[in-house]
């Protein structure tokens, strides 16, 4: 009696399993004990697909870190070709009146990145063809007038100017301009007209290249 019970045990047993198999597989065939070796080689060919799948997913993956590496490396090779230019100045000392326009040297300078500013002449000279930005500050007492202008070459761009109606005052202006290499940008202290600084740097020249 024992024995029949354990041999019944097992043969549901394994139709429970042969069952389960035959879901997972969705066949509709009956199993039977002989399908045990094709169920198996069926979870066997499942998960060489799966494994070939991770391997296109694992190579798709590694392209894309391949082409991202070498848009990385093409960035830094732009950047280290890129010109960099920039400078800052300020006058240190007052100008002014003259009898005639005079270009000012702005003989303090805080930076000069590139070299391309002139603190002797006080011309900027364009090294790159580029698109660039300049702005100056200029101050004057309470009993001089200040007409501060900036030239592109010897074209007048942009101006600061003001009367001796008020006190003391400062004023400036800005401008983006397109250069070609060799261009030369600078302000100029109009005739009879005055400009303050000393060592607090009132008036100030500032230009950088922004692309090329």
């Amino acid at each position: 009696m024992r024995t029949i019970v354990a041999l019944l045990f097992v043969l549901r047993s394994c139709v429970s399993e042969m069952l389960v198999l035959q879901t997972r597989n969705n066949d509709n065939k009956p199993f039977s004990l002989e399908d045990r070796p094709t169920a198996s080689e069926n979870q066997v060919e499942e998960q060489r697909v799966l494994l070939q799948e991770l391997r296109a997913i694992v190579t798709q993956q590694s392209a894309k870190l391949n082409e991202m590496g070498a848009t990385v490396e093409e960035l830094k090779g732009d950047n280290r070709e890129r010109p960099k230019v920039a400078f800052s100045a300020s006058l240190a000392e007052s100008k002014g009146p003259n009898s005639e326009d005079v270009i000012l040297a702005y003989k303090h300078v805080f930076n000069n990145v590139g070299d391309a500013y002139s603190p002797v002449t006080g011309v900027f000279r364009a090294p790159v063809k580029g698109v660039y930005y300049f702005t100056y500050t200029a101050f004057s007492g309470s009993s001089e007038k200040r007409r501060v202008s900036l030239f592109k070459n010897t074209q007048l761009m942009v101006t600061v100017t003001d009367d001796v109606s008020d006190s003391e005052d400062g004023g400036s202006n800005g401008v983006t301009l397109q250069l070609d290499a060799g261009d030369e940008v600078y302000t100029r202290l109009m005739e009879g007209f005055h400009i303050f600084d000393d060592n607090n740097h009132h008036s100030t020249f500032t230009g950088f290249l922004l692309f090329t």
